[in-house]
C-alpha cells in the first residue's frame, strides 16, 4: 500500500536550502529516541536511489523538519524550479518492509 507523505509545490527555500516537511507526517519515520535525524533512500522512476536525512530541531516549541542530504544534489539533477510540485510516498509491503519514492510533477498550470 502506497502512502503519499509530501505532495508540496516547491518553495525558492526548498529549492536553495532543504525541503520542508510536514510535521504531522513524521509518524512515517521511526527516529531513534533522544536523536533529531533518520537517514533513508528514496527511489525516483528511474530507479535511481537518493540518500536523503530527515532533521528536526533539538529545541524550541516547533520541530520544523526539513529532508536535506542528497536533496540539493536531486534539485540540481532534476532541474527543479519555484511552483514545481515534489511528491514523497512510502510504500508498505508485507515482505520487503517499508521503501519511500520521490518524484516530481511540473507545475502544468505554468506551462500553457
Amino acid at each position: 500500500m502506497e502512502i503519499q507523505l509530501v505532495k508540496k509545490q516547491l518553495t525558492r527555500t526548498d529549492i536553495a536550502s532543504c525541503l520542508a516537511y510536514p510535521t504531522g507526517n513524521l509518524w512515517a519515520f521511526q527516529m531513534v529516541q533522544g536523536r533529531n535525524a533518520i537517514n533513508f533512500n528514496a527511489r525516483d522512476p528511474t530507479g535511481r536511489v537518493w540518500e536523503f536525512k530527515l532533521c528536526t530541531r533539538n529545541h524550541g516549541r516547533y520541530k520544523k523538519p526539513v529532508i536535506r542530504g542528497d536533496w540539493l544534489d536531486y534539485v540540481d539533477e532534476k532541474g527543479l524550479t519555484v511552483d514545481d510540485f515534489i511528491i514523497l510516498t512510502m510504500v508498505e509491503d508485507a515482505k520487503n518492509g517499508v521503501s519511500y519514492n520521490i518524484r516530481v510533477e511540473p507545475n502544468l498550470e505554468l506551462a500553457l
